[in-house]
Formats: C-alpha cells, sequence, structure tokens
C-alpha cells in the first residue's frame, strides 16, 4: 500500500528576501524617521552654537512641523512663522497695556487666545494653524513675564528666533534630502478627477442614469474636488512653476464643479422625462442629439489628450443647434419646452467640457504663455462655517485661559505658567477636530508615556555625555519610536504627545541640566497641562459632527439657494459651487455611509445645487435679455418664492413658487411665441417648473404635499 501524496510545501523564502521586502515597504517611514530626527539635531545643534536659551523650542517646533510630503512641511513653516511672528507682536502688546494689572492681563489674554481658538476653525487648510500658533504664542511668551513685565520683549525675541530656526530647518531638510513631492499627488488627484468625471459623462449618453447613482458620483466628484483645492493650497510653497500655474488649478477645478452641476440637471431632466413615459419622444431625441458627445468622449478613452478631446468637443459643440433644429421639427407642439430646456442643457454640458479640457490641456503644457477661454472672471474658494462651532470654541477656550489662570495667580505655584501654557496650547491645537475629547485622551496618554522616555534619558543617558555626538547616540532611540509612530495615521496622536513629552521633558538647554527636581517640577506642569486640556473638552465637549451641527449645516446648504435668488450676482457662481458643496461634505463627513441621513444628504446637496445654478443662471440671462418690466417683476417673484420654499419647506410656499413660475411662463409667451431674446429665461424657468414638480425628488417631500403631476400632453 503506498503512501498517500502529501501537498508541495511552499518553497522557503530567504531571510534576505525577506528582510528586503519589509525595507521596500516600510523604507519610506523610516527615511521620514530620518529626516525629522535629522531636522531635530540640526536645530539643536545651531541653536546650541548660537547660544539660543533653549533649543528644546527649535526641536519642538520641528516636531509639529513634520509631514511626508515637503509642500505640506513648506506650508506649514509659513504659517507658523506668520502664527509665531503675531502672537509675538500681540504678548509684548498685551502685557505693555496691562502691566500691574494681572486681573485685566488674563481677561484680554483669555479673549486673544478665545478667538485665536475661533479663529482656527472658521478658517481651513494650514490658515487654521496660524491662528492656533498666534493664539498659544502669546500665552508662552506673556504667562512667564506676568511678574516680570520689563522681560517680556527679551522673551518674545528668544521665543521668535527659536520658533525660526526650527522652521528654516525643517523647510530646507525637507525640501532638499530626499523630498516627497506635493505636485505628484496633485497630478494624480486632477488627473483621476478628470478621467472619473468624463468617464461617468460618456456612460450618461447611453441613457438615464439612477438617481442613487448620481447621488454616489457626486459624493466622489466632492471629495475629489475639495481635496484637489486642498492640495493647490500646499503645492504652490515647494513649486515655483505651480505657483505660476496655481490660478489654472484654481480654474479647472471651478469649470469641473459648473460642468458636474449641469450634468447632473441635464440627467434629472432626462429621468423625469422617461418615468413620465417610457417612449417619451423628447426623452428619445435627446438621446439621439446626445450620442455625438459619447462619442467624443469614448474617443477619449481610446487614447486621445485633452487638447485633442477640446477640439472634439468643439466641433460637437457647433454642430449641437443644426442638430437640435431637425429633431426639433419632429416634435409636436406641447413637447418642444421639454426639448428645448433639454437641448440647452445639453449645449452649455458641452461647452463647458470644452473649456474644462481645454484648462487640462494647459496644465499640461509647460509655462502659462497659453491663453485660456473664459479665463478672465475671478477665481477664488470659498468656504462654509458654522458659527455655533466657532462660538463654543472661543467660550472653550476663553473660560479655560481664564478659570485656569485666576487659579495659578491665587496658587503661588512657580511651574503654573508652563502649565498654563500646556494647556492652552493642547486646547488649541485640538479644538477643530471632531472628537476632540477622544484625541485629546490619546494625546495625554502620549505625553506621559513621553515623560517616561524622557525620565530615562534623563538618568541613564544625560549623566555619560560628554559631547553633542553622544547626545544625539544617547537620546535618538527614544525619539525614534515616537516618530516612527507617527506614520501611523491612526496612532499620530499618541505619537504626537510622546515626542512632545519627550522633548519638552528632557527641556534640552545649553548645557545638560541634570537637576532632579527641576525635570520633575517641569514634567508635573506638562502632565498637569495636557490632563486639565482633556477635562475641558470633557467639560465642554466640541460640537463638530454632532446631530445638532449636522442639522444646522443642512439648514444652511439649503440657504443657499435662497443666497442664488438674492445676492449680488458678480462672483456668485463659483462662490455658490464652493460653499455648497463644502457644506455638503462637512456633514457628510459625520454621516454614516449608506445610512438614511446619508441618502437624504444626498439628495439635497442635488436638489441644491441643480436649482441654485439655474437660479444664477436666469438671473443672469434675465439681465442680458433685456427683459421688459412687467415680465422680470414676474421672474423676481418666482425667483423669491423658490428662496424662501428652500427656507421654509411649507406646503404654502411650495404653492406659490409653483403659481409665480406659472405666470412668469406665461409672460414669456408673446403673441403665442417666444422671443428669441426671452428663450433662455423661458427655458431656466421650465427647468425650475420640472424640478419643483418631481414627485421623486427630496423637496417634494420635504414640503409636506406630493407636487400636482404633469398636464397630459399630446404627442402628435
Amino acid at each position: 500500500m503506498s503512501a498517500a501524496p502529501t501537498a508541495a510545501s511552499p518553497a522557503k523564502v530567504p531571510l534576505s528576501t525577506q528582510v528586503r521586502e519589509v525595507l521596500r515597504g516600510e523604507g519610506p517611514a523610516w527615511l521620514f524617521v530620518f529626516k525629522v530626527l535629522l531636522s531635530m539635531y540640526l536645530a539643536a545643534w545651531i541653536a546650541m552654537r548660537m547660544g539660543f536659551a533653549s533649543p528644546s523650542t527649535s526641536m519642538v517646533t520641528v516636531i509639529v512641523l513634520m509631514n511626508r510630503q515637503s509642500g505640506m512641511v513648506l506650508a506649514k513653516s509659513f504659517y507658523r512663522a506668520l502664527g509665531t511672528i503675531v502672537g509675538s507682536i500681540a504678548a509684548v502688546t498685551i502685557t505693555a497695556l496691562f502691566p500691574q494689572q494681572p486681573v485685566l492681563f488674563l481677561l484680554a489674554l483669555s479673549l486673544w487666545v478665545g478667538m485665536c481658538a475661533g479663529g482656527a476653525l472658521a478658517f481651513r487648510n494650514f490658515r487654521s494653524y496660524g491662528f492656533v500658533l498666534s493664539g498659544y504664542t502669546v500665552a508662552i511668551i506673556a504667562l512667564p513675564a506676568v511678574n516680570t513685565p520689563m522681560h517680556v520683549f527679551d522673551l518674545a525675541i528668544a521665543r521668535l528666533t527659536e520658533v525660526l530656526l526650527g522652521i528654516l530647518v525643517s523647510a530646507v531638510v525637507f525640501d532638499v534630502v530626499f523630498p516627497v513631492r506635493l505636485r505628484n499627488s496633485l497630478r494624480t488627484t486632477a488627473t483621476a478627477l478628470m478621467d472619473s468625471f468624463l468617464d461617468f459623462v460618456r456612460d450618461g449618453t447611453r441613457g438615464t442614469i439612477p438617481r442613487a447613482q448620481i447621488e454616489q458620483a457626486h459624493l466622489r466628484f466632492v471629495r475629489q474636488s475639495m481635496a484637489l483645492e486642498d492640495l493647490r493650497a500646499s503645492v504652490v510653497f515647494e513649486d515655483p512653476e505651480a505657483r505660476v500655474r496655481s490660478r489654472r488649478m484654481r480654474l479647472l477645478n471651478q469649470r469641473f464643479m459648473a460642468a458636474s452641476t449641469r450634468f447632473q440637471s441635464l440627467h434629472h431632466l432626462m429621468n423625469r422625462l422617461q418615468q413620465r413615459d417610457r417612449d417619451d419622444p423628447v426623452f428619445a431625441a435627446l438621446l439621439q442629439l446626445y450620442r455625438p458627445l459619447g462619442d467624443a468622449l469614448a474617443e477619449r478613452a481610446a487614447g486621445a489628450d485633452y487638447a485633442q478631446l477640446s477640439e472634439r468637443l468643439e466641433a460637437v459643440y457647433e454642430a449641437q443647434p443644426a442638430r437640435a433644429t431637425a429633431l426639433r421639427a419632429s416634435l409636436a407642439a406641447p413637447l418642444l419646452d421639454d426639448f428645448d430646456t433639454g437641448a440647452s442643457l445639453l449645449r452649455r454640458l458641452t461647452g463647458e467640457l470644452r473649456d474644462l479640457t481645454h484648462t487640462a490641456a494647459a496644465l499640461q503644457q509647460p509655462g502659462v504663455s497659453a491663453p485660456l477661454r473664459r479665463a478672465n472672471e475671478q477665481i477664488r474658494f470659498h468656504y462654509a462655517t458654522d458659527r455655533v462651532a466657532v462660538a463654543v470654541t472661543v467660550a472653550r477656550s476663553f473660560l479655560v485661559t481664564f478659570v485656569l489662570g485666576l487659579a495659578w495667580m491665587q496658587s503661588g505655584w512657580t511651574s503654573g505658567a508652563g502649565a498654563m501654557a500646556n494647556v492652552i496650547a493642547f486646547t488649541a491645537i485640538l479644538a477643530s477636530g471632531a472628537n476632540a475629547h477622544i484625541a485629546a485622551a490619546q494625546t495625554t496618554k502620549g505625553i506621559f508615556l513621553g515623560l517616561l522616555s524622557a525620565f530615562l534619558c534623563f538618568t541613564l543617558v544625560l549623566p555619560r555625555i560628554d559631547s553633542f555626538g553622544m547626545l544625539v547616540l544617547g537620546s535618538a532611540p527614544f525619539f525614534m519610536v515616537a516618530v516612527y509612530l507617527s506614520t501611523r495615521p491612526t496612532l499620530f496622536g499618541l505619537s504626537l504627545g510622546m515626542c512632545l513629552g519627550s522633548v519638552v521633558g528632557l527641556g534640552l538647554g545649553l548645557a545638560p541640566n541634570l537637576d532632579t527636581s527641576s525635570f520633575i517640577n517641569g514634567a508635573v506642569a506638562l502632565g498637569i497641562g495636557a490632563l486639565l486640556a482633556m477635562l475641558a473638552f470633557q467639560l465642554i465637549p466640541s460640537v463638530i459632527g454632532t446631530p445638532g451641527q449636522r442639522r444646522r449645516l443642512l439648514i444652511e446648504l439649503r440657504r443657499q439657494v435662497a443666497l442664488a435668488a438674492r445676492a449680488p450676482l458678480s462672483g456668485l457662481a463659483p462662490r455658490f459651487e464652493s460653499v455648497s458643496r463644502d457644506l455638503f461634505l462637512q456633514v457628510v463627513n459625520h454621516t454614516q455611509q449608506g445610512s438614511d441621513e446619508s441618502r437624504t444628504l444626498l439628495a439635497w446637496a442635488l436638489s441644491v445645487h441643480e436649482t441654485g445654478r439655474t437660479l444664477i443662471e436666469l438671473r443672469h440671462d434675465s439681465i442680458d435679455a433685456a427683459v421688459p418690466p412687467s415680465i422680470e417683476a414676474h421672474i423676481d417673484a418666482a425667483v423669491a418664492a423658490i428662496g424662501r420654499l428652500y427656507d421654509h419647506l411649507s406646503p404654502a410656499d411650495h404653492e406659490a413658487a409653483l403659481a409665480h413660475l406659472d405666470a412668469a411662463l406665461n409672460q414669456t409667451l408673446i403673441e403665442g411665441a417666444v422671443p428669441p431674446s426671452l428663450q433662455p429665461v423661458r427655458e431656466h424657468l421650465h427647468l425650475l417648473r420640472s424640478a419643483l414638480r418631481d414627485a421623486d425628488s427630496v423637496l417634494a417631500g420635504a414640503a409636506g404635499r406630493a407636487p400636482a403631476p404633469e398636464p397630459a400632453r399630446a404627442t402628435s
């Protein structure tokens, strides 16, 4: 009886191969650790050579600036320098105003810290970082000088020079030593955004797209668009060419947002047509008109570049009026409003895609000498802010600073200034997070682990060193672990706390300080500061991401329609596009994916974008057409009624909006025909009425009634 065959055991991988695989996967992380440690020790060495009192301040600056991307480091460096300069000036000013009035001094300090914390939440990107720095820099400089105000200027100069040294060293090291350029991420993000959107439009030429699919695509496009703007705002610091081309990148993003909104409006109209009648002749005609656009986009998928695609889209754009006229002739009169509206949307979409691809092609070319179509408008990206969240942040920072400051002044604790500065710094840094109490707890754990690490280094290493080289060799293993943990996103808060705890706890000066009592006092001040900051977030929790904030932001999102209805038209379209998308993304980031709340939010975002953009264009075209006052009054009434509808969501406002739209549509008919100058106005009015009558829209349910169905139409 023969033995049963056994499965062949896998070939043993040589140890050297395994090591190479590990190093290949962890190489970027360890390169980052190397650059951080190099920056830290280089900054400390220069500070010691120049006789700075606190080289550890330069080391801490390196820690808070650390990032794998060179552009991010440079962006943070710029705003940290700006914040430190402003904070230093404010510290000297506040101390000079109240040199002998500690309570008034503390009140002014608390107000400054609170306003800076609120500013950090109101502004985005690394601009918020500048507010954070200007807030706690005042505390770090002014609090130690509260009893000796004549020294505040010296403290400000010392702080400023030490921080600027750390900034300079970090910027040079991360920009010169194996730099990781942010422009590569920007290029990848922009390409992915363009490719996914153009492919989605190409697929849409085949017919209707389910509403759920449009909603998910909209979410994806909004996230990509906002990520692109954040990257653009940072890459300008690392690349001179990127600075020159920054406006074109912003223009690309604005044109993408305009085209995506137009595409959604067109497909919502086509979906409504097919839902009303599967054999709708208008739908079939629009599909035929749509097909050349799909053919042009299909050629792009076969390898055509953006310049070639832009030329093909220009040809499609020029041929559309003749094709639309031929298709329109086959339709009965009652169907013409739907067809004209759809054909107008398609033509505008084609023109926007042409401009979008033209901008993308220009970005692929070196330099900025090539002119761009319609590129003379001012392009700005606007953000939205929850005022309640800002107010809570201001109140928390003010109360924490003022109450703890009074307690410190009454206690007479000599290390209290350090503890106060730490509380202010931690509350400012963590205030803008969604789960600030969790981040504060994680950072506090890191602080205590870092203090333990600093104590081991203090007792085991410092007594045995006799040179800067020995200091590096002895302390690097302690710092290395903390920095390495920052390469794991889920452990970044713990890593930041460990880095700060070890560097601040060790407190390197011009000469090693081996006084144990001094070390313990500093460690206690840092630990108590972290604990009090964590307690502050427990007692006055952040409102970011809470159900209440999501409701407020959703209301603000709907109010963007009212903004589109009555705000001045200059720059309104790009402002509307960017603010509404920012509001939408703020809410959706704190909702569970796939939940009813998430689906409702997506539906509202699409409704707001479609209606708001149509209102803006209706107002523009009404001015261009120089409509008679009688018609203008009806249009203004319809626009105002739609703004009120999105504000109040009442059945009465829904009825009033439809009534005003019907009246305005009737006014555009003069002797049974629509004058050519009023045709764009009529198309916008018809699209708005169609959207308000959509029984499947989120607006119909929220307004408390189902809209009346469209009147029956003759098809022959």
